[in-house]
């Protein structure tokens, strides 16, 4: 990639580590409600008195807020980019993000689950901008190299954050404290992000001109309206079906892992952490070389198969795996469920007009939120049978999500008006 056609540090910078800080927020919750919500700690219950059932219920409900928030966001943050500038709506979900770490964190000092919920709303909907990101920085891409170099490395720095998130908690958690035992590490992030926001609106340009009848024309209710439109490209239906069962997979391997991990292999909290920390190097790994080197020598369609049966290799893996082996599953992980990600996150940014960037990286940010949360509710109702129950549903998804690979998928262009 050419110096000349090389975005500037001081452009792309900030708005790699504002996706690095938002999946920070995300990861690092895994840990802290594990202990306080799905099977809490003497002295460190969320909600006292509730059965252990319904304890799994509610760890499903507080993750899924967040994805779910993302869904109904996303969209109407992306048409707001194309149409008004990156610049304010950028600024807007940094204030929404600082103000969202407060509120978990007050939440979790007075260990008061309606206030963690509502700190992690505002989370969610700052994080529906991921996409508007993204096509921030596709913007000044020449050519599908650059294009596969910057997607990857939005995703790089999201898979850098999601492992760091945990590590970070483990960290600053102060479980013998009496005060700020689970609350010290959305604190910081908070302070964080407030400090986040000078810097973003001295770095990138003014928006650019808008009248207020454009920002009145966009549809305040088009997260299900975008998909149905998204879904009128026959040659895409395939493709999106796919991406709703992978990470409905995803979503639901995802929050019932920690619960296997504490319940039948032992882990403390700190193993937890660093699980999950090791998975997000994998993953790192994924977006910031593996995927982008796949897809210079491989075709989209071969490197999507091979990941699709990784992700079946993931999900049936906990059935066989011994205390010293399960480690293992944080590679498996990553090579099927990132991997995949990626690839279909490239097929589609590549199969819409540059003027629709925004709206279809968007709209995808719109539709992980809403499957990743539909996974982790799905986590939590099947955990009240048991999480053997609830790994069983993941098996079902990522096969039926690896038949459509087989069968259906193929290279599309989107003719979407």
């Amino acid at each position: 990639m050419g110096t000349k056609n090389r975005i500037s540090l001081w452009y792309s910078a900030p708005l790699l580590s504002l996706l690095f800080f938002h999946l920070v927020c995300e990861s690092m919750v895994i840990p802290i409600l594990e202990p306080t919500l799905a099977n809490p700690l003497e002295g460190h219950d969320m909600v006292p008195g509730f059965s252990a059932g319904m304890h799994k219920i509610l760890y499903g409900f507080a993750l899924s807020v967040y994805p779910i928030v993302v869904f109904c966001c996303a969209p109407v943050i992306g048409a707001l980019s194309d149409k008004l500038g990156r610049r304010p709506v950028l600024l807007v979900s940094v204030i929404a993000a600082a103000a969202g770490s407060f509120g978990q964190g007050l939440g979790m000092e007075f260990l008061s689950l309606p206030l963690f919920l509502a700190g992690r709303t505002l989370v969610g909907a700052s994080a529906g901008v991921d996409g508007v990101i993204q096509a921030a920085l596709l913007d000044r891409c020449v050519g599908e190299k650059q294009k596969n170099f910057y997607l990857g490395a939005t995703l790089l720095a999201m898979s850098i954050g999601f492992m760091f998130g945990p590590a970070f908690a483990a960290l600053a958690i102060r479980q013998d404290a009496a005060t700020l035992t689970w609350s010290l590490p959305f604190l910081i992030l908070g302070f964080i992000f407030a400090a986040m926001y000078p810097v973003i609106a001295k770095n990138l340009p003014a928006k650019t001109a808008a009248t207020e009848a454009k920002a009145l024309k966009i549809d305040w209710l088009s997260g299900i309206r975008d998909i149905a439109k998204l879904k009128e490209s026959k040659e895409a239906r395939g493709l999106i079906l796919m991406f709703v069962l992978s990470q409905t997979a995803s979503g639901c391997f995802t929050a019932t892992i920690p619960l296997i991990l504490t319940q039948t292999f032992g882990f403390s909290i700190k193993m937890l952490a660093a699980f999950i920390s090791v998975g997000g190097v994998f993953a790192g790994i994924i977006f910031g070389f593996v995927g982008p080197q796949m897809l210079l020598r491989f075709k989209k369609t071969s490197a999507l198969r091979f990941a699709m049966c990784m992700c079946v290799t993931a999900v049936i893996f906990p059935f066989i795996a011994s205390s010293e082996t399960i480690w293992v599953l944080t590679c498996i992980q990553a090579s099927g469920f990132a991997l995949s990600y990626y690839v279909m996150l490239s097929i589609f940014s590549e199969s819409t007009d540059e003027s629709m960037r925004g709206w279809i990286l968007s709209v995808l940010s719109s539709m992980w939120g809403l499957t990743m949360g539909m996974g982790l509710l799905l986590c939590g109702l099947l955990a009240w049978i048991s999480n053997w129950a609830a790994l069983g549903a993941c098996i079902v998804l990522a096969a039926a999500s690896l038949y459509l690979s087989l069968a259906k998928i193929k290279n599309f262009k989107m003719h979407i008006s």
